[in-house]
């Protein structure tokens, strides 16, 4: 593990000073508790130097837990030449990512889309279910030095996973991720840091303590362990929501400490939430792969993809982002926000207290 120190100067010896700034300004400002920076990001309102971009709606599982399994909408790629073109508008982006509702290495172009953002010292950040990979994608993932990794692998077990990841075969999975390792120990490559991310239900609340494990038996850093409760709970989905119990959260987490595994807990799982004008995902906007641009990811799989639609804020495929970005409706969003109140792409919000 590094300190704080060595870790800077790794940084900046193996990424370089520009991409060590970003680094610094991402982990500075985004999802920010200091109440200070909270307030300076208010009255500034800075363009975004952090952005999501979802690349496909392409997915070929039926996650049960997915709201990607029970939508009608018609599954489409982003285009290169559109990713550029919404990348171009913002020639000071220090943070990326690139994950949405599908999944991004079936779209063709995703790879030419991580070489250009790779190519302006981009701090990239993925999450992936390591079920569409193979090993030439694992290879160049490596070479192109991308940032970070989530692998999204919601149980323990062969039973439990192939029930929730309908469609997706454990052993593939597994695999995957063990070739990941593989590769980059004999590239004695520190990049991409792995990390995992585990949405807890009904289906796998039991299995947290034995994931702790299975990631220990991997044999490699993990920067991150992610355990969150589901965003939303659906009408199709809303028989596997359950709040995380606390004895189950404390095993995790001595089983954790015994193997020196960094776990941490989403905003999401406390109970209680913090009032909206703490809020600073509104300064990582999120963007269809449609074009149309919604203030952060939160409102994502809550099956309400129409309404994110009816409220977003422009589309960058109509209008320059620029131009949305100053716009009334943008300019609305941020004012109520900082005054406590909900802005309507907002009323579903998982992570902030939205009661009326």
């Amino acid at each position: 593990m590094f300190s704080k120190l060595k870790r800077l100067l790794f940084l900046i010896r193996t990424k370089g000073m520009k991409w060590t700034y970003n680094y610094i300004h991402f982990i500075s400002f985004y999802d920010t508790q200091n109440p200070i920076l909270i307030k300076l990001l208010q009255w500034l309102q800075p363009y975004p130097s952090y952005i999501e971009i979802e690349c496909t709606t392409k997915c070929n599982l039926k996650c049960s837990l997915c709201e990607h399994t029970y939508w009608d909408e018609q599954s489409r790629d982003m285009s290169f030449d559109q990713f550029k073109s919404i990348i171009d508008q913002f020639p000071k982006l220090k943070w990326i990512g690139l994950t949405g509702i599908g999944e991004s290495f079936l779209n063709k172009e995703f790879m030419d889309m991580l070489r250009y953002v790779k190519s302006k010292n981009i701090y990239v950040e993925l999450y992936d279910s390591f079920y569409f990979m193979n090993e030439a994608i694992i290879n160049e993932l490596i070479d192109l030095s991308v940032d970070r990794i989530f692998a999204s692998i919601d149980a323990a077990t062969k039973e439990t996973y192939e029930k929730i990841r309908v469609g997706a075969k454990f052993e593939k999975v597994m695999n995957n991720l063990r070739t990941f390792v593989k590769l980059k120990e004999e590239k004695k490559a520190y990049f991409p840091e792995l990390c995992f991310h585990y949405i807890v239900t009904k289906d796998n609340v039991n299995e947290l303590t034995k994931y702790v494990e299975l990631i220990h038996s991997l044999n490699t850093d993990v920067t991150i362990t992610q355990f969150t409760r589901m965003l939303h709970y659906f009408d199709e989905v809303k028989r596997l929501f359950v709040e995380v119990p606390e004895e189950i959260i404390r095993e995790a987490d001595n089983k954790a400490k015994e193997l020196g595994i960094n776990v941490v807990w989403g905003l999401n799982v406390p109970q209680n939430k913090p009032p909206i004008n703490k809020c600073t995902a509104w300064y990582m906007p999120f963007i269809f792969v449609t074009g149309h641009v919604i203030p952060c990811c939160a409102g994502n799989e809550a099956n309400k993809r129409e309404f994110q639609k009816a409220t977003s804020l422009g589309n960058v495929f109509e209008k320059n982002f620029k131009d949305i970005w100053y716009g009334e409706k943008y300019k609305e969003l941020r004012w109520k926000i900082r005054k406590g109140e909900v802005p309507p792409p907002c009323v579903d919000c998982p992570l902030y207290d939205v009661r009326r």
